[in-house]
Parts: C-alpha cells; structure tokens; sequence
C-alpha cells in the first residue's frame, strides 16, 4: 500500500493485490451490484435489461459495516495524517486498507455535500432517499454521498469509499460517482473542514453500466480513459484545482 501527495487537496493511493473486506460484486444479464463486505453488502443497486433506464437503490439494514479500523502502518499513517490535517476526516484512514486492489485518488473536497429534492439513478432522477446528500449534479458528473442508515445522512468524519459507474445513464455523457459511508457508528456524525472523498481509478470499484450490453474492446476503451483521464478530471472539479 502506498500514498503519495500531490498536492494539498489531491493524493494518490495504490493497493497491491492481496486479501481485501469492501468492494463490488456485479451479477445477471439485468446487473445487481452489491456493495460493502462482501457476503454482506450494506448496499445493493439494480440496473434493467435496458441500459438507459432508471436503477434502484437497496439500503440493507442486514448487510455489515467496517468496523474501527486497525491503524495504518506508521509511515503510511503519518503521510496521510499530514496531508488530511484540517479535513473532517483527519481519523478513520485505517478503513483504506479495506480497499479492493487498484490505483486512487484521493480528493480534498470543500464542495458542499447538500440535501437535494431529486438524485440521479441511472437515467432517472428519483425523490432523494433520506441516507443521500448531493456534491456534484452537473455534466459530465452526478456524485452523491450516501449512508449505511436509510433513514439518516451519512457521516462524513472519515474517508468515503467511490463507487465509479461509467456510461451511467446509458451513454457517456455522465459518469455516476457514489461515496460510501462504510465505518460502524464510533465517532460523531460530523465535523467542520474538507470532505475527503477516495476516487478509484482501476479496478473492481470502477464499473460500467453498459457492460452487459457493449463489446469487451468497448469496455476496454471506457475504464483506460476513466483511468487516464476521467478520473483526474473528477478530481479536479471536487476540489477546485
């Protein structure tokens, strides 16, 4: 595992293959993607036969939750300390060592996270679910910040896990991006300072909504321009640089 600083408001963080709790598991020729622990997601998103179409959004009071995150090994945990100093989410870094294998960023966002009256799912937009609060929503990016409590907000004072969906609403022209208030309930819900806000850019936490119905060189071409390109420029626009 190792962090880099970028700059004040970016980092990026890469986790090399080996055992790992959180993720996505993807099932059916219609998707289910299940999200959290794997065996007992927290989170469950359902997609149609038609990829243009609305998704639905499951929030599972049975399904499990980080607990109190062992630390960081010491270096790792001073380098994240240092760059996170001031954020809302200065503790709870223990949880990114959770994270599926991949490559991150990590974003400093002072964007305010907002009750909204609708969120995108998919290619429609529904009365927001009370766990849900609005950053961005705004071609080419809807992001929203959700929690394990279908009836409360989510927390904000540690790292929110991105779920990165591609060809969102059926086409390119927006990308779903969804943090995940992941950790049990230890702490209090909220604190003054940046969101920070972990953007994967490979691997099983960045998903394409068009994957049942496009070719594997499609597919291909998508997550390399999300993993070159795209994931920067969300980045950028949570951030302000």
């Amino acid at each position: 595992m190792d962090l880099r600083a970028i700059s004040p408001v970016l980092a990026e963080l890469s986790i090399p293959p080996g055992p790992n709790a959180f993720g996505v598991r993807s099932s059916g020729i219609a998707p289910v993607h299940d999200v959290g622990l794997y065996g007992a997601p927290r989170w469950r998103f359902h997609q149609t036969m038609s990829p243009d179409e609305g998704w639905a959004m499951e929030t599972l009071p049975g399904g499990r939750l980080l607990s109190a995150p062992s630390a960081l090994p010491e270096s790792l945990e001073w380098a994240y300390l240092q760059w996170a100093e001031g954020s809302r989410a200065e503790s709870g870094a223990g949880i990114l060592q959770a994270l599926p294998p991949g490559e991150y960023l990590l974003a400093r966002s002072n964007l305010e996270a907002r009750r909204a009256p609708q969120v995108l799912l998919g290619n429609e937009r529904i009365p927001s679910p009370a766990n849900t609060l609005v950053v961005l929503d705004r071609q080419p990016f809807f992001s929203m910040l959700i929690g394990p409590d279908g009836g409360a907000p989510p927390r904000t004072t540690h790292p929110l896990i991105g779920l990165v969906a591609l060809n969102y609403v059926g086409e390119s022209h927006w990308t779903g991006a969804l943090f995940f208030d992941s950790l049990t309930p230890e702490e209090a819900p909220r604190r003054e300072g940046d969101l920070v806000l972990v953007i994967p850019r490979t691997g099983e936490l960045v998903i394409d909504a068009l994957a049942s119905f496009s070719s594997e060189a499609h597919r291909t071409r998508d997550q390399a321009t999300w993993r070159d390109t795209g994931a920067r420029q969300l980045a950028k626009v949570l951030t302000g640089m």
